[in-house]
Parts: C-alpha cells; structure tokens; sequence
C-alpha cells in the first residue's frame, strides 16, 4: 500500500479554517485546514442526494452525541447551484427545533470540528489520518464523543494517527475498547506519552489492557490530574 504512487494520508491542521457566512461554489480540492469543506458539502448536497443523505445523517448523529447540533443543512442562496449558499447548523429545544444559525454564529468548536468528522465520515475514506489536536475549541463532553468516533472509524484498513492534549478524548477510547462499543481491541491502540525532562523530551510507548487500563505508565503520567484531585479533596 505505501508503494502506491497514489495513496495520500489525509492530514489535518491544529487550526482549522475560519467559517464564513457564505461561500461561493468552487471544485473543492483537500486541505489541511478545510477551507474546501463547506464546497465539498454544497457539491453533495446538489449533485448527489442519496450520498448527502447519508453523510448528513452520520454528521447529525455525531453533532447529537458531541451536544453541538442536531441539524446541519447547505442553504442556496439563489436559484441555481452555482450560487452562493450558506452552511447552517441548529440544536433542537424540548419543545422547539431551535433556529437555524449560520456557522458563523455558533460556538466556534463546530466549524474548527467539521473538517475531521466530514474526512472520517465521508465515503472515499482514506487509509490513514494525520489529526493535529481535533480536540481544540470544543468543550469536554464533544472531545469524548470524538474520542468514540475515532474507535468507529480505526480498522484494519484506516490508521488515525492522533496527536492530542486531551484526556477527555483518551478516556472515551480507552472505555470504548473496554465496553466493546467497536470492532478496537486493546492491542489496536498504541499511545505515545511524551515527558518533557531537563533538557529533552523521553517517549514512553503504552498499551492498554482489556479492561481499559494503562499499561507502563511513568509516574509522571497524569500526575497534575491526580494532584489537582488530591487538592479538591483537601487531602494536601
């Protein structure tokens, strides 16, 4: 596979782009911090609806399950498909379906997040990702359901390497292959901690167990967490 002239990992940017409150049609060509995004969205949306039909439900059920929308639409703004349309997301209330908002309105995790769960959720999957820090922006309760999205989307045919400062994101996978939630078994995930010393960083190389644990860890893993817990509990 890595001898194929053609393959290409899809790699995501620690930033991603800024949303727009509307965009113009153009030929959408990947990038690593999704300008092309809300062009590759409209361009399903109009030329293929059963295919928009379906990424949009995979994209809903993960809006739902991070707490970010439960509705995401492409708005034309004219009468033809090649002009300008508005890319619209809205939660729904108890007793409402709420308004809907344009990108540009909502909290800015949604747009920073719609670049990696439309690469992992669209058809022409790519067998590996590059994801710089997914996590940014979005609130701890959206970084664990990214974490249970990743665990949908690793197999034997597509490898997410991810670099992350999150912990929410990490205990999500760890409980996920626990729970059996996917397909990800134990010996599927590898996790790189790097510790800063004096004057070098030391990598540490740890697995988890099937029960979720990690394995080898140094004692300086996790050891602000636990410090701060200690604090809160008034036990130093």
């Amino acid at each position: 596979m890595f001898g194929d002239t053609t393959w290409r990992p899809y790699a995501s940017a620690p930033v991603r782009s800024k949303p727009h409150r509307t965009y113009d049609p153009s030929r959408p060509t990947r990038d690593s911090v999704g300008d092309y995004i809300p062009m590759y969205l409209a361009n399903v949306h109009f030329q293929n609806k059963q295919q928009w039909k379906a990424l949009k439900v995979s994209l809903e059920k993960f809006g739902q399950s991070a707490g970010l929308f439960d509705e995401i639409s492409v708005k034309p703004l004219g009468q033809k498909e090649s002009g300008p349309f508005q890319v619209q997301v809205r939660k729904f209330g108890s007793k409402s379906m709420g308004l809907h908002r344009n990108l540009i309105d909502v909290g800015y995790g949604v747009s920073q997040v719609l670049p990696v769960v439309t690469e992992l959720l669209r058809q022409d999957v790519p067998p590996m990702f590059l994801l710089q820090q997914p996590e940014v922006h979005l609130h701890p309760s959206a970084q664990a359901a990214l974490g249970s999205l990743f665990c949908q989307t690793a197999n034997s045919e597509c490898q997410l390497v991810v670099e992350t400062h999150s912990d929410h994101l990490l205990d999500r996978v760890r409980m996920d292959v626990r729970d059996g939630k996917t397909k990800l078994k134990p010996d599927d995930v590898s996790i790189l901690f790097f510790e800063r010393g004096d004057l070098d960083v030391r990598i540490h190389s740890l697995r988890l167990d099937k029960e979720g644990n990690v394995l080898n860890a140094p004692q300086s893993y996790r050891k602000f967490f636990m410090d701060e817990t200690e604090r809160s509990l008034g036990l130093f």
